[in-house]
């Protein structure tokens, strides 16, 4: 299978959610080699939207890319920010309507709430332009919360980015098993 990883925001142009020292940028970059590798160990064929900070903070390029590629899955690695250092969990999104986008997502929240690292806040919609611009079955994963201390201490780890990586592989081979 051939797997689109995204790894959201760009660096420097736009580098996403920031605290405690950490960009949600260079977190997304770290998770998606970490993911890729486990995928291509699994006999897939990996592509990475970025492989470094870019100076584009668009997002149609992003979907492009998957599709110019004929991606058969398409993965946006994020992390997530809230006002109130209380929000803490994972949780992935799929495009309004879109049976095997909420069938991927499904999976992939299954296995991120199974590593147990923080709360699962469910599957979730939204009109995200890389889940809508993409022809593959697409999921936008937000890996925790960079203003949560406890996540954060997780996602600056490479224990725990190590763990966040193989629960997405394990539901990538979970979803891949249910088609």
């Amino acid at each position: 299978m051939r797997i689109c990883i995204d790894a959201g925001h760009s660096g420097p142009a736009e580098p996403g959610a920031c605290s405690g020292g950490m960009t949600e940028a260079a977190l997304n970059l770290d998770v998606a080699f970490l993911l890729g590798e486990k995928l291509a160990r699994q006999g897939h064929d990996v592509i990475y939207t970025r492989a470094g900070d870019i100076a584009d903070d668009s997002l149609a390029w992003r979907a492009d890319i998957a599709n110019n590629a004929r991606a058969d899955l398409f993965i946006s690695i994020h992390a997530n920010a809230a006002v109130s250092s209380d929000a803490h969990g994972v949780e992935v999104y799929c495009y309004p309507g879109s049976a095997v986008g909420r069938k991927l997502a499904e999976c992939l929240q299954e296995h991120l709430a199974e590593a147990d690292y923080t709360a699962d806040r469910g599957v979730k919609e939204a009109d995200f332009a890389v889940l809508r611009l993409t022809d593959m079955p697409a999921a936008l994963v937000e890996i925790g919360f960079l203003t949560s201390a406890e996540d954060r201490n997780v996602l600056a780890s490479a224990a725990g980015q190590e763990k966040i990586a193989r629960a997405l592989a394990a539901g990538v081979a979970d979803w891949n098993s249910r088609q």
